[in-house]
């Protein structure tokens, strides 16, 4: 994921150019208080100044905690959260409430569950991965704001809204979501085939038609090469079936759903680019400017991000890029970090967290949490709510519009959405130790000439990766999902297989 001067951090040191959310780390320092009281009119944003926002915060949390003993409310809503924007709606939520609430911010808050002993004890939690089944202990039922007509079921995503549930019974509410989108010119507007949403299939053709080579076989243009970035193959994996889940001691995977990933890739690579080595020299000779500079020139056609890179990219005024979204073949996949809410079950102000609740979830609520973030005007910019979509349907519909005006026409329908798999609490790590450096080994550089072994991650505990129900038959061809023809997947070639990454996981682990 870029920084918004277009600069990168490199997060996999293999993977070149990598958009992952690392990039863009949230600084602020984990377990510390935030604490916004009325009147204050202040943010501390959540960017590079963390000494400063550390010691602002435990002030600030002092000095509350002290008039709040003094007022008889000497218990905020404790808030534990992964997303720093947080900070800022807290602070519009105790200016207009006699309840306060305090932001802990917590990196990697789905791995900080349970508390440890003496730690403060939250009363809501925001942030990615909670949909984890062993989490869901940590969390009480919240059917009752439906039955109590609090919330309305009617205003979130149907399929979202499901995805907060077990068994049946509702214990998260989605609150925000991103979707993957390749970016280009809009003066090679010619080689789009879609005029919102492209697949991986129509993806590689319109590379292969873009790119162009002098007789010496030096590429001078070249569409777009999956191993230059790391998050692209990572999608193009599940665009192929490969499912990876919540099941095991990890997690679990369609094995010949990977397999045939690799292939495809390659094939691409091969097809359109001659070697892996000709689209890494192509990108260190050209592709060292951010996007936007490089898309303009004409040197390539597409970017891959999601829409959180794409509408926090820093963009000159006269910035002609557009985008269409990445279909697997059947839709539109979420991404796998879709931030949710909960209400901890040993929570000590249930009833305050309560409060917050419904007040987040109302759209004039929303409406000025992006209002006030607009005109804040800060060095850094967020995307929508909480950096992504809304879970409610008429923000996305009537809002983002307004504020980011290339969506108008542009919002997916909720039929097109297709929600990611329940997914452990430690995925994140899993996604980035195991699953890409996989990818990256296997696609980025020139294939090597042995078969792709089989096997699948925790066969013997999920029973998965047996090319169960459907997608991938170990043959070579396409899994059902994104259903890729016409093209050659390239010949059936690897280095180490995935169990291999997951075996060396473990060493190091335990």
């Amino acid at each position: 994921m870029k920084r918004p001067n277009g600069s990168q951090k490199n997060r996999y040191p293999a993977a070149g150019n990598h958009k992952n959310s690392a990039a863009r780390k949230r600084t602020a320092v984990p377990g510390r208080p935030y604490l916004f009281p009325a009147g204050t009119g202040r943010c501390i944003p959540a960017g590079r100044r963390v000494r400063a926002a550390a010691f602002l915060s435990a002030l600030l949390a002092l000095c509350f905690l002290l008039g709040a003993c003094s007022r008889g409310r000497e218990d905020p809503v404790i808030i534990w959260s992964d997303r720093a924007e947080l900070a800022s709606y807290i602070e519009l939520f105790n200016a207009s409430h006699d309840i306060k609430a305090v932001l802990v911010y917590k990196d990697g808050l789905s791995r900080s569950l349970p508390p440890v002993r003496d730690e403060q004890i939250p009363d809501l939690l925001i942030g990615s991965w909670l949909k984890a089944a062993s989490l869901k202990k940590n969390f009480a039922p919240i059917e009752k704001f439906f039955s109590q007509n609090k919330l309305a079921r009617t205003d979130f995503y149907t399929k979202l809204l499901n995805y907060g549930s077990f068994g049946g019974t509702q214990y998260l509410l989605p609150v925000s979501f991103n979707l993957p989108a390749v970016v280009f010119d809009e003066g090679n507007a010619s080689y789009i085939m879609n005029s919102h949403i492209l697949t991986l299939d129509q993806i590689r053709l319109a590379d292969r038609e873009f790119s162009s080579r002098d007789d010496k076989g030096v590429y001078h243009t070249m569409g777009f090469a999956p191993s230059w970035d790391a998050e692209f193959l990572y999608l193009a994996a599940k665009a192929l079936g490969a499912s990876f889940a919540e099941g095991g001691s990890t997690f679990s995977y369609n094995r010949d759903a990977i397999n045939f990933t690799v292939r495809y890739l390659n094939g691409w690579t091969q097809d359109n680019h001659t070697s892996s080595a000709a689209e890494q020299d192509f990108k260190f000779s050209y592709l060292y400017k951010p996007e936007s500079e490089w898309l303009s020139v004409g040197r390539s056609l597409f970017t891959y991000m999601n829409s959180r890179d794409f509408y926090t990219m820093r963009r000159d005024s006269d910035s002609n890029l557009s985008f269409r979204w990445v279909s697997n073949g059947t839709g539109i996949m979420i991404e796998d970090d879709m931030v949710c809410m909960g209400l901890y079950k040993k929570a000590r102000n249930p009833n305050k967290a309560e409060v917050f609740i419904e007040w987040f979830f109302r759209e004039d609520t929303q409406k000025a949490l992006m209002e006030r973030y607009r005109d804040m005007a800060l060095d850094t910019q967020e995307f929508g709510i909480a950096g992504g979509f809304s879970s409610i349907k008429s923000v996305n519909a009537t809002l983002f519009p307004v504020f980011y005006h290339d969506l108008l026409g542009n919002m997916p329908l909720e039929d097109q959405l297709i929600l990611p798999e329940s997914l452990p609490a430690r995925y994140d790590l899993y996604k980035e130790r195991i699953i890409i450096p996989f990818l990256v080994e296997n696609c980025q550089a020139e294939p090597l000439p042995e078969a792709v072994p089989g096997g699948t991650a925790d066969a013997g505990s999920s029973g998965r990766g047996t090319a169960d129900a459907g997608p991938g038959t170990g043959d070579g061809t396409a899994p059902a999902s994104g259903s890729p023809t016409g093209l050659s997947a390239g010949p059936e070639k690897t280095r180490r297989s995935l169990d291999d990454y997951i075996a060396d996981w473990r060493r190091q682990a335990f």
